[in-house]
């Protein structure tokens, strides 16, 4: 499964809204899930102002660590919300996201994930 979901860059009033995918077969807790690097236009995108949104809560992404009873299912998209000054709706940007996922029954594995793709934001 892809990280990224086909056209789903969105402009919103701080920056952009992305849906991303759980690159994973089953639920994991959110606890298991570390967003290591998102990257727009090859800039670096600070981790402090990003936020998660999933089962229709907004967590910042240094709290995800807490969070071991919050599940993202398989099948739903999660957006990632963060902060862009300038950001515009039909231009065109590279957008880089990597994940590091450490499935709880398989103690000491972890699943690194990244994803690069052109998008136009809406």
């Amino acid at each position: 499964m892809n990280l990224l979901s086909d056209n789903s860059l969105k402009v919103s009033d701080e920056g952009f809204d992305l849906a991303i995918r759980l690159p994973w077969y089953r639920a994991l807790p959110l606890s298991t899930i570390d967003i290591k690097d998102v990257r727009i236009d090859g800039r670096t995108v600070v981790g402090g102002k990003m936020t998660l949104r999933v089962n229709g809560g907004e967590y910042a992404l240094g709290k995800l660590a807490d969070l071991t009873d919050e599940v993202w299912f398989v099948l739903d998209s999660a957006i990632l919300h963060f902060e862009y000054p300038g950001a515009k709706r039909d231009r065109e940007y590279d957008v880089e996201v990597a994940t590091v996922l450490y499935p709880p029954y398989m103690p000491g594995f972890s699943f690194p994930n990244q994803a690069k793709e052109r998008m136009r934001a809406s």
